[in-house]
């Protein structure tokens, strides 16, 4: 199950919901901040759930408009919705993928590379917690941080950006001692084909920031009616 089709069921878990509910639910609370969904993905990802037996659909009357479509969550979906939220819940970040396996082969660069493109990555990774971190304010004094979820999504992913940030300062600042002369400019003179490492690096900050943090999170599921 996608990140997106496991927030629309959550929402619809919550509430029998119509198609452009699930839109507003989704802007008034912020959860464009975790999740890239377009309005028609909305209504594709409820006929694929409707589909698969989680989602059930009934025409219902709307004033003097046409009738829509309100969705509820079917046993089986309920079923699957909590079993998926308990395992990411369970499971640990895993290791040896990722940044930990870039550090499991620290050897394959040379000391002066390592200190560059760690460097790179702790100036983007302040970037993005910087913005978290107002992202986070800005719940607070609009008096939208007081969904569970929304509180343990900013408050987790804050502390996991701060404790890196300051392992990196640690680290780099050990590095240094190791191999001194690495945060010293490159030599004008050095061919190095390895030196545009941290010049491609550098370029691959997000536009929006505080979606970095949106594919490692998952809407938690919604209390039992």
């Amino acid at each position: 199950m996608t990140d997106a089709e496991l927030t629309i069921l959550s929402l619809v878990a919550e509430s029998p919901r119509r198609g452009y509910e699930l839109q507003q639910i989704i802007d008034e609370r912020g959860l464009r901040e975790w999740l890239t969904i377009g309005f028609s993905s909305i209504y594709y990802i409820l006929n694929k759930l409707e589909r698969q037996n989680m989602v059930t659909g009934q025409l219902q009357p709307e004033g003097r408009g046409p009738a829509r479509k309100v969705y509820t969550i079917t046993e089986a979906g309920r079923g699957i919705l909590q079993t998926a939220v308990a395992d990411l819940l369970r499971q640990p970040r895993s290791l040896g993928s990722g940044f930990e396996l870039g550090l499991a082969n620290l050897r394959a660069l040379k000391p002066r590379q390592v200190y560059q493109v760690l460097q790179h990555h702790r100036s983007d990774l302040l970037h993005n917690l910087e913005a978290v971190e107002k992202a986070w304010q800005r719940h607070q004094q609009e008096g939208t941080a007081n969904g569970d979820h929304i509180q343990a999504l900013y408050t987790h992913s804050l502390a996991l950006m701060r404790a890196e940030a300051a392992w990196l300062e640690d680290f780099l600042n050990d590095w240094i001692q190791r191999y001194p002369g690495v945060d010293t400019e490159t030599p004008k003179g050095d061919s190095d084909p390895h030196s545009a490492i941290t010049r491609v690096n550098a370029n691959t900050r997000a536009s929006d920031p505080v979606k970095m943090i949106q594919r490692l999170k998952r809407l938690p599921r919604p209390e039992d009616e």
